[in-house]
């Protein structure tokens, strides 16, 4: 395996987020048991700001399969992206690539019954393939169904990152130092505010021993999303297909009565504007929650996020994913711990490179 990754292997780099995709092929390298490098890029520009970035010693690229990192968390870094793949694939004649996208654009806009809505996440897929991708590594999406439906019918392997595990290893720290046991399973509950939050609350709720508790929202002016009261014929049918779904029966409607006292971890796919998840903590603390830890994948931190999520600063704890960077300008001084996802990436790398070389 060592040889032929050293042999068959290049790995290249966008600017999205490099410092992660460092991290990333250090972690690979330990799996491998080899030291992995990403190929230099020139990244330049011509005089009217077009992009003029060059492959060199772009001769060894043909036959290869192509490791190709970028987080893609704006449309410049999209572009890039979609230069690079085209040229390592079409004009260079790579053999496969192997995109590592830890953050893709257009993650939500994945709704095909809204026909007033471009499905931008189904578009993107299109221009991957199109370029070259043949295989797709996406830490969270917004929705997994969705995005593994997109990707097979443009005929792209997809392989959604969980973060689950990450979440739980670092949030026991702080169960414990809570005075949280691992035996006291009815005191701590795992919460996902929307339907698209159920099935991240489940994989965390089975790793570490838990129920979930789940709220409905709706979207109204502006795109602003609050907690509804969903009727009781709506749960119902949620609830039961849910536990068929993913084969987990601790599932139920978050009320005052089963969230009082309890110790709650809520869990999202990302952070905005952090506004629906301030009122969302105050909701739950309205029901009496005693404690609550608050754990999303993506820092889209939108302008004036700090003060929106943390007005009033309803969670004991927020632990966020680095799928995104966070400058200076985005830290909070400590209200958030870092969790990173370098390691699962890399794992699940190092299986897809073992696969598609026992394959072929």
């Amino acid at each position: 395996m060592k040889e032929l990754i050293k042999d068959q292997v290049l790995f290249f780099s966008g600017n999205g987020n490099h410092q992660l995709g460092v991290k990333i092929l250090v972690s690979l390298g330990e799996f491998i048991g080899a030291d992995l490098y990403f190929r230099h890029i020139n990244f330049a520009r011509f005089g009217d700001a077009e992009q003029d970035d060059k492959i060199p010693k772009y001769e060894e690229v043909a036959g290869k399969t192509i490791v190709l990192y970028q987080s893609m968390y704006t449309a410049e870094l999209q572009e890039e992206f979609l230069q690079l793949c085209w040229a390592l694939k079409h004009q260079y004649q790579a053999q496969h690539i192997i995109a590592v996208v830890p953050f893709l654009r257009f993650r939500r806009q994945d709704h095909h019954e809204k026909n007033e809505e471009i499905n931008r996440l189904r578009m993107l897929i299109d221009r991957l393939a199109h370029a070259g991708v043949n295989q797709l590594v996406v830490a969270t999406p917004h929705s997994v169904e969705n995005m593994e439906t997109n990707c097979r019918d443009f005929g792209i392997g997809f392989f959604p990152i969980d973060m689950s595990e990450n979440f739980a290893r670092t949030i026991k720290p702080f169960l414990a130092a809570a005075g949280i046991t691992e035996t006291a399973a009815d005191k701590v509950i795992i919460y996902a505010p929307d339907e698209g939050s159920i099935y991240r609350a489940i994989m965390l709720a089975r790793l570490l021993g838990r129920g979930v508790a789940f709220n409905l929202k709706k979207r109204g002016l502006n795109n602003a999303a609050e907690i509804i009261q969903a009727e009781k014929e709506e749960i119902l049918r949620l609830t039961e297909r849910c536990k068929k779904t993913f084969n987990f029966p601790d599932l139920y409607y978050a009320t005052p009565e089963n969230i009082r006292g309890k110790v709650i971890l809520m869990i999202e796919d990302e952070i905005a504007s952090g506004e629906t998840a301030n009122k969302t903590g105050h909701l739950l603390k309205s029901f009496g929650a005693q404690t609550i830890f608050f754990a999303a994948t993506h820092a889209v931190c939108t302008p004036g996020w700090q003060r929106k999520l943390f007005f009033d600063n309803p969670f004991e704890k927020t632990f966020i994913a680095d799928s995104i960077p966070r400058s200076y300008e985005n830290r909070t001084g400590g209200l958030m711990h870092d969790v990173t996802v370098s390691e699962t990436i890399a794992a699940e790398l190092f299986q897809i490179l073992r696969r598609h070389f026992h394959k072929n």
